[in-house]
């Protein structure tokens, strides 16, 4: 097996996920916490697996417990594979358009709940007096209170599963009542159909049922239930604000909310139109903001990734630079420039000098020598250092890449699994080149799909006005990269004010996507944070830049960010016109950009 093949948490087991999970928490402490909270970060960065390893299967492998042993109970809810989202009801009053959406998101986590306790088959069989005293005295109780029938519900058991199994058809058939309406009334819309089925909802129906759950003495006693509620993006607008408003019940002690987004939540206001405020009802952890923050923790997390995946499928004990290495030819290179600025910036009242001189430009001279020399070489990004700084604080775009060049180095070199020691430095190359490319290129189709339409007032769509964004502050950057700037390997915009709604807009496109990253900086006037934002080191092959860290900050007014969305190439010239770059460097691809 390819070891750095990409699976969904759903098709992980419970041993793969313990023999190869990094424990994170450390860096998002809260998500074990009681309390509710939003997990964000974009595709890829580990969310749905971070679910996965607190799931009560894996918690029991990690623990060596059975599940009454456990510090919680966690029941899994994906969002992303549901038909939930009916647009029809949309066009009904407020109240029922609130009532029938709250009533489908619920059955729906009901029955997930439900479903996922089926896993545990033993544990509820040995407890079938238990589970079906549940079943007559509890869950059918709030059925009846919800509108639902149950005079055909009534019945004996031949096994608990068989009891649990039946919960489930009766959340399943009070749902299908509801699309059932949905339906119809979409396909006769001047219909004046009642609707004569069952309405749940959170407060009167889910969470009494849960909390009389947790009673069952096969689960953890006192503790609390998380339900796990991933890609909560792809709600309706309706349905985000009932599971905000869920979230601003006090009810977190008891059953915490768990949700995950990727970065595409669209509202933190309750069915009310009142906000949800952090972190009075709830904590917040943005992945990405972290790990790019946080270098040396993301490094670490996917050298033991590496190290476990070598380890479990190839039977190896390799270190992960060994099995990523560099191109030591052009380490090599580098180093001499690293010496050679050393000595020329040497100060004797200064002993610091020469040592960050050379860590500034050591890497800017080599590229310009290749440069000089028209040669036709190129900056090589192969090495395990250079991946993981441009996996940009995503493990996916690790792993990803990773997994096509072993699959490159089998294929290319007639290699067996069993004897590969090493990717072969060419095809690391090639690899993260084409991965960079299409980050931008390929993925930018699900922008334009989205956002590619023109308005009749604008020459531009805000997915043209993102490519520009895009392409503008890489072009800066490389201009930047290969100057006789101070800092020269510079990632990251901060503003000196706060930018307008249009600029706004196309930056939170920019973070969605996974192009930008948001963090914040002290200003220069020490008075207070200034908006960062980040270009993702995913792209640093496709602009040809230094990915090997932050070294720089460029400072600039909202109102200049915001001529790149309409004009990339005046933008490169405006912002780099202050510093001058070297006598032979060669015009970038951006300097011969139409207006």
């Amino acid at each position: 097996m390819n070891p750095f093949e990409v699976k969904t948490p759903e098709d992980v087991t419970a041993s793969e996920v313990h023999e190869l999970f990094v424990d994170v928490f450390t860096d998002f402490y809260q998500v074990r916490e009681v309390g509710h909270t939003f997990l964000n970060g974009p595709r890829g960065s580990g969310k749905s697996m971070m679910f996965r390893y607190m799931m009560p299967d894996c918690q029991m492998i990690d623990k060596n417990c059975s599940i009454s042993g456990l510090d919680y109970f966690s029941l899994y809810v994906p969002i992303k594979l549901t038909d939930i989202n009916y647009p029809e009801l949309e066009r009904l009053k407020s109240n029922s358009n609130t009532f029938f959406n709250e009533h489908l998101l619920t059955t729906h986590v009901a029955s997930k709940c439900f479903n996922y306790l089926l896993t545990f088959r033993d544990e509820i069989n040995d407890h079938k007096d238990e589970i079906e005293k549940f079943y007559k005295s509890v869950f059918l109780w709030y059925v009846d209170l919800s509108g639902g029938i149950i005079d055909n519900f009534e019945t004996e058991f031949t096994s608990s599963v068989e009891c649990v199994e039946s919960m489930v058809k009766i959340i399943d058939k009070m749902q299908l009542e509801c699309k059932g309406y949905c339906k119809r009334i979409a396909m006769n819309p001047n219909s004046l159909e009642e609707y004569k089925g069952s309405l749940c909802n959170y407060l009167d129906f889910l969470y009494p049922i849960l909390l009389k759950l947790k009673e069952l003495s096969f689960l953890p006693k006192d503790k609390a239930l998380f339900l796990l509620i991933d890609d909560a993006g792809y709600l309706n607008i309706t349905q985000t604000k009932i599971l905000n408003t869920w979230v601003s019940y006090r009810t977190s002690k008891f059953v915490s909310l768990k949700i995950s987004t990727q970065l595409d939540y669209k509202s933190y206001n309750t069915v009310n139109d009142k906000t949800i405020d952090y972190p009075h009802d709830y904590s917040q952890i943005n992945i990405a903001t972290i790990y790019t923050s946080s270098g040396k923790n993301y490094y670490q997390r996917i050298e033991s990734i590496v190290t476990k995946r070598i380890q479990k499928y190839l039977g190896k004990e390799i270190d992960p630079k060994a099995f990523f290495p560099n191109d030591t030819n052009q380490e090599n290179a580098i180093n001499k420039k690293y010496d050679e600025i050393k000595e020329k910036f040497e100060n004797e009242d200064k002993s610091y000098a020469g040592t960050d001189a050379a860590r500034r430009y050591a890497t800017s001279e080599y590229v310009k020598s290749l440069i000089a020399g028209r040669s036709g070489g190129t900056f090589n990004y192969a090495g395990f250092d250079n991946l993981v700084n441009i996996s940009s604080g995503i493990i996916r775009y690790f792993l990803e890449p990773a997994s096509t060049m072993f699959s490159e180095h089998l294929s290319r070199d007639n290699k067996n699994i069993n004897d590969v020691d090493f990717i072969p430095i060419r095809i690391q190359n090639e690899v993260i080149n084409d991965f960079s490319q299409k980050f931008l290129e390929d993925e930018f189709k699900k922008v334009i799909e989205q956002h590619g339409d023109v308005s009749s007032t604008e020459r531009l769509s805000k997915a043209d006005k993102l490519y520009n964004l895009i392409t503008g502050l890489g072009g800066m950057f490389r201009k930047i990269f290969v100057s006789e700037r101070t800092e020269r390997v510079v990632f990251s915009v901060g503003l000196n004010d706060l930018p307008d709604d249009e600029l706004r807009e196309i930056l939170d496109l920019a973070i969605h996507y996974g192009y930008l990253h948001q963090s914040t900086i002290g200003n220069k006037k020490g008075t207070g944070r200034s908006k960062l934002f980040i270009l993702s080191r995913t792209l640093a092959p496709f602009f040809k830049l230094d990915p090997t860290g932050f070294r720089g900050y460029k400072f600039m007014n909202s109102s200049v960010l915001k001529t790149c969305l309409t004009n990339p190439q005046s933008f490169i010239e405006t912002t780099t016109k202050s510093f001058t770059a070297g006598d032979n460097l060669q015009p970038t691809l951006f300097d011969n950009l139409d207006d």
